[in-house]
């Protein structure tokens, strides 16, 4: 993978990347953190970071998700870099599907599972025995709950990020990726 080339469009890709994950972080630890079903509160980082990777292919979830996930390791309390690993094997997980399927809402909630879960196992492995309890279950329940609630805006965002576009371009529709070049 060589360097990176800075244009006008990367710029702007890459600005406003950066608006929507530190709009949806802003969101996650102003708002959302209090409105919790059952002492449990929603992912909208990782439900992000899933989109990103839905829309975006495999390596933009990836990139997507460690960022979102470096944002919430900021408030989480847990080791930095652990909700990175997560959110990115998570979002990069759902980039794969890229090119067989449409981007629907309906996929989001079974890959925020996966990243919660991941979360989850890898906090145990470091030593974060506070993270998986008896409420296991029902916390990825409301995970779940949440996700599907919040899936159709995240993807809405992050189309919005990468492409410039609310909706979704011919493309996009067919299930191909937004970047079709090899190595990306």
């Amino acid at each position: 993978m060589g360097p990176i080339a800075l244009n006008g469009e990367s710029i702007r890709v890459q600005s406003r990347s950066a608006l929507a994950l530190f709009s949806v972080f802003v969101l996650q630890a102003g708002l959302l953190d209090g409105l919790r079903i059952a002492g449990r509160a929603p992912e909208p980082l990782l439900v992000l970071a899933v989109a990103g990777g839905l829309v975006g292919g495999q390596r933009r979830g990836l990139r997507f998700g460690f960022v979102a996930g470096l944002l919430y390791d900021l408030v989480a309390g847990t080791p930095l870099g652990l909700a990175a690993f997560a959110y990115a094997a998570g979002a990069a997980a759902a980039g794969l599907l890229t090119g067989y399927t449409v981007r629907a809402w309906w996929l989001v909630p079974p890959f925020v599972a996966l990243g919660l879960s991941l979360y989850v196992f890898a906090g145990e492995v470091v030593g974060q025995d506070h993270l998986f309890d008896d409420r296991y279950v029902l916390t990825l329940g409301v995970v779940a709950l949440w996700s599907a609630l919040l899936a159709a805006p995240a993807l809405l965002l992050v189309r919005w990020a990468l492409t410039g576009a609310a909706r979704p371009r011919r493309a996009l529709s067919q299930g191909r990726a937004l970047d079709r070049r090899p190595g990306r």
